[in-house]
């Protein structure tokens, strides 16, 4: 990482790339209600500085088909892990290109194997990141396959779009600082 760096930026991004989203394993084994679903995903997405998730999110979600409703009010771990998925991912792509890549992913394999796989992408991504060497948007060294190259992408994006946000949110606030305006 670069020597030249403001201390919060590094401070951030040191934070930021020790980042550990929850596998499939560590979610409750038994089904939640709507409080409880949006309490956990919360706690679990509070170290990316996401808007919160509501259960109006999770509703207009349902509504527009990226995840299935809950069977009689009560959530799933299916759940969990779509709306925690769905919070990055809509950082930087809309909900139609969410519930399209969930549909592809969901033919392919579990929601359990589609969940777990993007939990290790994002932590290698996270784990991999400096301003130097960007990371590598699909890893080559690896048999290809679209889903493994899809969910690659999709980390890489949202882990830079956060990045940006967080550089324009520290800059601005140097900005209003420098005593030369």
């Amino acid at each position: 990482m670069a020597n030249n760096l403001p201390p919060e930026l590094q401070s951030w991004l040191n934070d930021f790339r020790r980042i550990k989203l929850p596998m499939w394993q560590d979610f409750p084994k038994f089904d939640i209600y709507m409080d409880q679903l949006v309490s956990l995903v919360n706690q679990y997405l509070a170290p990316f500085e996401l808007d919160p998730v509501t259960p109006a999110m999770i509703n207009n979600y349902v509504k527009h088909k990226v995840m299935f409703k809950p069977v009689k009010k009560k959530y799933q771990r299916t759940h969990l892990a779509a709306v925690i998925v769905l919070s990055i991912l809509k950082t930087a792509f809309p909900l139609d290109m969410i519930r399209l890549g969930f549909a592809q992913e969901l033919n392919a394999v579990t929601a359990q194997e589609a969940y777990d796989r993007f939990v290790r992408l994002m932590t290698q991504k996270l784990t991999a990141l400096t301003l130097e060497q960007p990371v590598q948007p699909v890893e080559t060294a690896t048999v290809f396959s679209w889903d493994a190259a899809i969910q690659q992408t999709a980390a890489t994006t949202v882990i830079y779009q956060l990045v940006s946000e967080k550089i324009m949110i520290l800059a601005r606030e140097e900005y209003k600082n420098d005593p030369k305006d």
